[in-house]
């Protein structure tokens, strides 16, 4: 037997294809004039050709304008599923900008039936040029919801987007008041009736001799359904005497439908009639797949011979010759009685080749369907990773919450298949009951089978764990998942490998985030160097955050080259407003924001936002908010850097984060407080947090209490810091001992603390540290310019950041004539203890420029030498 390839192209978006169709250009020229409107409705029961009509419209060209297509069915019965399928359908189509839009509609995430809407009507004005989406069968959508989103989109049309609708009953929309204003084109049964022409070239069409007085009768008695004429002349083809047989003929029975169905049907050879059954178990079908269902070997030939007579199957535009049954033969057939033993048979059938062609999804759908509960608690076992990865959580959910619940809980696949589709989407309902029923009976299984199960259980636990705040469990047993490539090929987990790589960039993340830098490197890099093909998105979320590692180290150089090539991919992908690219964005704030370059800062936080908008975390929307309020404070606004905290607090669930993220937060607040002139508030807060002893807090609560003025305490803190070997860690402690030693009056090993903050920071521009100390460093600066440094042009530079941010210059300088930019810069270097051909080095220019700047400096304010030059600008505040 030959393996099809699965289609790439999901079902629901395969356009039919429409050949040996009667032309029938008056019905096409009114689709085409009905673009003028927000919506086309082509209403009318069964067997009227509504999506025939509006395949070869489409083919035909649909007015010049792209089109999407969605088959509608249950699983599109709710707002979320509704619009993220009709999202899918668009992205293709309708441009780079607007289609990653849409994209990022269809990411799984929780709560966002109201949004989803407003974020489609958003996602389509960016859009070029004008779009049509067909929704085929939106009768199969009852939800209220969908349908008022849909009535706002006709009623407040988007100029980029055009509808059609196919339906076998009108939606519950007001229609006469869309008619009214001009808002809504029609065509119904009446329109889609054969007229006497289009009946005859049908008949032609299909071999079957008529007169015009037969053709006539014909239309009358069918009152021109496409449907009934197209069984009218089945069943008349190679009859002896078609005269008798129409004349016979009566529209008159009790269904026309069934009468006719059953007279064709009646009239086929048994084969073919049990062939066309047993396909019907499926939605959509090709030849190997009719094959595995039949036991035949000739399926393509009837596939094809069934699909020309647009009677039981029709062609989809999809690879590899797919076909699927028109609904009214498909609903006839499925209804007729069939021994349970055999539709369970037909059931496992399709479920095995669906799961051997990779489409692992419709073969737990099969398996459900015949209530093949071991099969489809295997099937979930083996594919779940796939499934959770490959987006297709929400889908899996609706299916298996079709499963009695006391099947549930008896097959821990299962149970974990339902919890896992719904903890991925951040959902709890249900899904400790659901882990806990599944361990239990995990025992049960086969020894292959039940060490898979209990691997997938640790993980689901993990996530759920995660999602509530309880880290430390999530961590234990992330742990405990084997991640031995050996180990885990025994286990029949399809995508095995991709295991190692969710467990490594979980680690790492919450290593990042617990400030165990190390360990986060070690893990992150272990996820981003696995050979998984197609690479998982997870591998770009764990080098995105790899990148944050990098710039928590103060290694800005090499985290801004790493976050761009994570950006790159991720747009290269389509992914960069993806969740997954979040961390690369944060690195970028935080470069600019410890390069005191602000004007980039706005634009990274902003991509960062947007890459939560769908799909939040909420420990990245406190690191925007924390990098937000620093970029706030250093643009003097720490009441709006206070204000916005606790505007993040309010919509984000604090106690659900890692311990050191909460501890950070707390003492970036308190931190405010105290610069804002409430030291008692920040005091309090202070107190009610555990001692900091993390590399990044330990020294952030040394420097708040020396704000409060409790130095002992600061010291004590002090003594607690591990000094993390790396720039940011050294440049930090060798701050807070230089701010110390400032404080207790230890002015001999201020400078020299100072000098080594300043040389760790010089190589990676690492500013803000001495930007945002607790202290004025200014004086130290100065002084340690005069004494001599390795970095001169580095303090020049820090000190003129520092000048800047000082606010107004006293009245006194009102006296001397303003200075330029590149005379204040010489006259920094005059404070140093570099002669003028240093300072020329340092500056790039000659000796001669900096004495012009000298003479320049010296007569603006009135002295006659460098050491004079330099006290008087002292006295003038201008160093």
């Amino acid at each position: 037997m030959n393996a099809v390839d699965p289609p790439d192209t999901p079902a629901k978006f395969a356009v039919p294809v429409a050949s040996h169709l009667v032309a029938r250009p008056r019905l096409e020229e009114q689709l085409t004039a009905g673009l003028g409107c927000p919506v086309t409705l082509v209403a009318a029961t069964a067997g009227w050709g509504k999506t025939l009509l509006a395949a070869s419209w489409l083919a035909a060209g649909a007015g010049d304008r792209q089109a999407a297509w969605v088959r509608l069915d249950s699983d599109d019965d709710d707002p979320v599923g509704f619009w993220r399928t009709v999202a899918a359908a668009l992205a293709p189509v309708t441009g780079p900008e607007a289609g990653a839009a849409l994209r990022r509609l269809t990411v799984d995430t929780r709560d966002v039936d109201e949004a989803l809407p407003a974020g489609f009507a958003a996602a389509l004005r960016l859009a070029p040029r004008p779009v049509v989406l067909v929704l085929d069968n939106l009768h199969e959508v009852t939800s209220p919801e969908v349908h008022a989103g849909l009535v706002r989109l006709v009623e407040r049309p988007l100029p980029a987007l055009s509808m059609l609708v196919l339906t076998r009953r009108d939606p519950p929309w007001p229609l006469s008041r869309l008619r009214m204003a001009g808002l809504l084109a029609e065509v119904r049964a009446q329109d889609l009736a054969f007229r006497e022409a289009e009946a005859a070239e049908l008949f032609a069409l299909l071999h079957v001799d008529l007169d015009p007085w037969q053709v006539r009768r014909l239309v009358e008695r069918t009152e021109g359904w496409p449907a009934g004429l197209r069984l009218v002349a089945l069943h008349l083809h190679d009859r002896a005497d078609v005269e008798a047989e129409v004349a016979a003929f009566s529209g008159d029975d009790h269904s026309v439908a069934g009468y006719l169905v059953t007279e064709v049907l009646d009239a086929q050879p048994p084969e073919l009639v049990r062939f066309v059954e047993k396909i019907s178990t499926v939605d959509l079908v090709c030849a190997d797949l009719a094959d595995a269902l039949t036991g035949r070997r000739d399926s393509e030939q009837v596939l094809t011979e069934l699909a020309a007579s647009h009677l039981f199957v029709q062609a989809v535009d999809r690879p590899g010759r797919w076909y699927h049954l028109h609904r009214l033969i498909g609903d006839l057939l499925q209804a007729r009685p069939v021994p349970r033993r055999e539709r369970r048979d037909l059931r496992r059938r399709a479920a095995e080749w669906f799961a051997r062609n990779g489409m692992p999804l419709d073969a737990v759908r099969s398996a459900i369907a015949g209530a093949l509960w071991p099969l489809a608690a295997d099937l979930v076992g083996r594919h779940l990773v796939v499934l959770v990865l490959g987006g297709h959580s929400r889908d899996l959910e609706r299916v298996l919450d079709r499963v009695p619940r006391a099947v549930t809980a008896a097959h821990p696949e299962l149970a974990c298949g339902l919890a896992a589709a719904r903890v991925v989407r951040g959902v709890r309902n249900e899904v400790a009951e659901l882990i806990a029923a599944g361990r239990a009976r995990i025992g049960g299984l086969p020894p292959r089978r039940a060490a898979r199960a209990r691997i997938l259980h640790d993980l689901t636990a993990g996530a759920l764990a995660r999602i509530e705040g309880d880290w430390d469990t999530a961590v234990a047993l992330y742990r405990s998942v084997p991640v031995d490539p050996v180990t885990l090929a025994g286990l029949g987990l399809v995508k095995a490998e991709t295991v190692p790589v969710l467990v490594n960039n979980f680690l790492g993340m919450a290593a990042l985030l617990s400030g165990d830098l190390p360990e986060a490197d070690r893990e992150l890099r272990a996820a981003v160097s696995a050979t998984v093909e197609p690479r998982p998105i997870s591998q770009l979320n764990a080098a995105a955050y790899l990148t944050m590692v990098r710039c928590e180290r103060g290694e800005l150089d090499t985290a801004e080259r790493a976050a761009l090539e994570v950006i790159g991919t991720a747009v290269d992908a389509g992914l960069d407003n993806f969740p997954q690219a979040a961390g690369a964005y944060l690195t970028m704030a935080h470069v600019a924001l410890d390069r005191a370059e602000p004007d980039e800062i706005d634009d990274w936080l902003g991509r960062a936002e947007a890459a939560q908008a769908i799909a939040a975390e909420p420990h990245v929307r406190v690191e925007v908010a924390l990098l937000l309020a620093a970029r706030r404070v250093a643009a003097r606004n720490p009441e709006r850097a206070l204000s916005g905290l606790r505007a993040t607090a309010a919509s984000v669930d604090l106690p659900t984060l890692p311990p050191a993220v909460r501890q950070r937060w707390s003492l970036t607040e308190a931190t405010l407080l105290a610069n804002l002139g409430n030291p008692s508030l920040a005091r309090a807060l202070l107190d009610r947090l555990p001692p900091a002893r993390s590399p990044s807090a330990a020294p952030m609560a040394a420097r708040l209490l020396v704000l409060l003025d409790d130095l002992p305490a600061a010291v004590a803190a002090r003594s607690r810091v591990e000094v993390a070997d790396h720039p940011r860690g050294r440049v930090d402690i060798a701050l807070l001992d230089t701010v110390l030693a400032a404080a207790t009056g230890d002015e001999d090993a201020a400078p020299d603390r100072l000098e080594e903050a300043l040389t760790a920071a010089e190589p990676w521009s690492l500013r803000r540290p001495f930007l945002a100390e607790v202290i004025d460093l200014r004086p130290l600066l100065e002084r340690r310019l005069e004494r001599g440094t390795l970095v001169p042009a580095f303090v020049v530079d820090i000190l003129t950041r520092l000048s800047g941010a000082a606010g107004a210059a006293p009245e006194n300088r009102a006296q001397v004539d303003p200075l330029t930019e590149r005379e204040r810069t010489v006259l920094r270097y005059l404070a140093s203890t570099l002669s003028n051909s240093e300072i020329a080095a340092e500056l790039y220019v000659s000796v001669n420029t900096v004495k012009t700047h000298e003479r320049a400096l010296y007569r603006k304010l009135g002295v006659t030498n460098r050491r004079e030059a330099v006290a008087q600008a002292r006295a003038l505040d201008l160093l």
